[in-house]
């Protein structure tokens, strides 16, 4: 499971980085991904380390203008890497919109229709483990100002491998 959470961490990165690459260069962005472990019945937020399936991560991104001019219409994304899933009402702050392929964002909870069996059609939630990204419209960075927003996901079990047939 050490490689899974490491692939999470490197996975997530490289959505950030991607993310900011498609901004305004003068901002620069750092994720950060920690363990949350209850302490005394509060969460504490340690080192990510090796992790393992029911583990919780936060994932915070601080967003930073480098530049002497305000940097507008500042989107902060932020991936829920596979083999992940997003815990609710985890997003900081609240107003994120989500997507379940990094590019179509919509506000949350998401809705999708599905067919059923007598061919009627009916609108469904979309589980939390099928989200894959959150974005916040943060607007204008004033200049040297910095901004962090974040989110919770629990590690997944791996799924059962079938068993072989003779």
């Amino acid at each position: 499971m050490k490689s899974a959470l490491k692939f999470c961490i490197f996975a997530a990165g490289l959505a950030l980085g991607q993310a900011v690459l498609a901004q305004a260069s003068p901002v620069s962005s750092q994720l950060l991904a920690q363990r949350v472990e209850l302490v005394a019945g509060k969460p504490v937020l340690k080192p990510a380390g090796d992790g393992k399936p029911g583990d919780v991560l936060q994932y915070s991104a601080t967003y930073r203008n480098t530049s002497a001019a305000a940097a507008d219409k500042l989107l902060a994304t932020v991936p829920v890497p596979p083999g992940t899933t997003l815990i609710a009402a985890s997003a900081d702050p609240a107003l994120a919109l989500a997507s379940t392929d990094g590019n179509v964002f919509a506000p949350m909870p998401l809705t999708r229709m599905v067919k059923q069996a007598d061919g009627s059609v009916r609108k469904e939630p979309v589980p939390l483990a099928d989200y894959r990204a959150l974005r916040w419209e943060i607007g204008t960075l004033a200049a040297g100002a910095s901004t962090v927003v974040s989110l919770r996901v629990r590690i997944d079990s791996p799924a059962a491998v079938p068993a072989a047939k003779p």
